[in-house]
């Protein structure tokens, strides 16, 4: 087996939302990558778990792998800076003011 700097080789498997962040963020880093598998999804849907692949030239496979790594890195904080704590000195809410209905003259014509 030689060792083709244009041999393609495969830098992950999972599924298409993963393999679709993961080759815009190869794209973002300059590294030309292959998706294949998407027909299994249309007609299998997501049953047949790891079956899209994203595949690189073997010479940017180092690159790709940095650019995963790094991907992951940054959507790991992304999640991180997202969560929202419910807030622990804020007072609740006062109670809403008691309503009085306005003065009614039990005479309807006034006297």
């Amino acid at each position: 087996m030689t060792n083709d700097p244009n041999e393609v080789v495969k830098v992950f498997a999972g599924t298409l939302i993963e393999v679709e962040g993961y080759q815009r963020a190869l794209a973002d880093a300059r590294v030309e990558s292959r998706v294949v598998g998407t027909a299994l999804t249309a007609s299998f849907g997501s049953a047949i778990p790891g079956s899209i692949e994203l595949w690189v030239h073997q010479s940017d496979f180092e690159k790709a792998v940095a650019a995963i790594k790094l991907y992951d890195e940054e959507l790991g904080q992304e999640r991180e800076q997202q969560h929202f704590s419910h807030p622990t000195s804020d007072p609740n809410p006062a109670t809403a003011p008691h309503r009085k209905e306005p003065h009614v003259k039990q005479d309807p014509l006034g006297e």
